[in-house]
């Protein structure tokens, strides 16, 4: 990971479901975008990765976000660290 520059991040123990967030973008994007369909190059797969991505982060509306995108959740967070 070092190489890559990526520092390790730990879940605290006995507490998994911090990595559930994640886990769950990853089964999403794999039902969405990967399984049924054939990519005939990888440049393809990766357009359909970051198009998938850039939809995923400014127009789904998860309801553990109050049904509000990524992107707004994010955008509402920094507005109130900026306020506090």
């Amino acid at each position: 990971m070092r190489f890559w520059g990526v520092a390790a991040s730990y879940s605290f123990i006995e507490q998994p479901q911090n990595n559930g967030v994640a886990e769950r973008f990853f089964k999403t994007l794999k039902e969405q975008i990967i399984y049924g369909r054939v990519s005939r190059t990888v440049a393809e797969l990766r357009a359909a990765v970051a198009a998938f991505v850039d939809l995923y982060n400014e127009q789904w509306l998860p309801e553990k976000n109050g049904f509000l995108s990524p992107a707004a959740m994010r955008q509402a967070w920094y507005a109130q660290k900026v306020a506090a």
